[in-house]
C-alpha cells in the first residue's frame, strides 16, 4: 500500500491512501498502524481517504517503522505547482467557461473590455471624463487590440 504524507504537526501525522480504499480496507490498515511502535492513536477517515496518526515518537522513526513492518510505503507529498502556472490554468478555464456560456459570442478579453467600457461610461456619466473615464476606455481598447498579440 502507498501512503502520501499530507500534513505534519507536533506529534501528529496525516497520510493519504493512494489509491483510495474502501472502509473495510481502511479499518485493516488502521489496525496494522496501531500496532507500530511510536504510534499512540490512529484515526481512519474513509470519506477523505486519509489516516491521522497521533505520535509518541519522532515522525521519521515512525515512518521508518511503518515501512520496516511492511505495512505501507510512505512518500512525500507532491510539490505544489508554481503560482504562475496555477493562474494561467485558472485564466484558461475562465476563458473556456465564458465561451461556453456565451456560445462563443464572448471570450475573456472581450468580457474584460466590455466591463472596462461600462466602467468608463459610468465615470463619464459622473463627470469624471479627464481621469478615470479616459483611462478605463484606453485600457478597454488596449485589451481589444489584437495586433500586439
Amino acid at each position: 500500500m502507498r501512503l502520501v504524507r499530507v500534513h505534519e504537526a507536533a506529534a501528529r501525522l496525516r497520510l493519504r491512501i493512494d489509491p483510495p480504499c474502501n472502509p473495510d480496507e481502511m479499518a485493516v490498515l488502521a489496525d496494522r498502524l496501531a500496532r507500530i511502535a511510536g504510534i499512540a492513536h490512529v484515526v481512519g477517515r474513509p470519506n477523505t481517504g486519509s489516516v491521522i496518526l497521533t505520535l509518541v515518537d519522532d515522525p521519521e522513526a515512525v515512518v521508518a517503522a511503518i515501512e520496516a513492518a511492511g505495512v505501507a510505503r510512505i512518500e512525500a507529498a507532491p510539490r505544489e505547482p508554481p503560482v504562475g502556472q496555477v493562474l494561467t490554468l485558472g485564466m484558461l478555464q475562465l476563458d473556456m467557461g465564458i465561451k461556453k456560456r456565451s456560445e462563443n459570442a464572448l471570450d475573456l478579453r472581450s468580457t474584460l473590455a466590455l466591463l472596462l467600457i461600462g466602467a468608463a461610461i459610468l465615470q463619464a456619466a459622473r463627470g469624471r471624463i479627464a481621469g478615470p473615464a479616459s483611462t478605463l476606455a484606453m485600457a478597454a481598447f488596449s485589451v481589444l487590440d489584437t495586433s500586439r498579440r
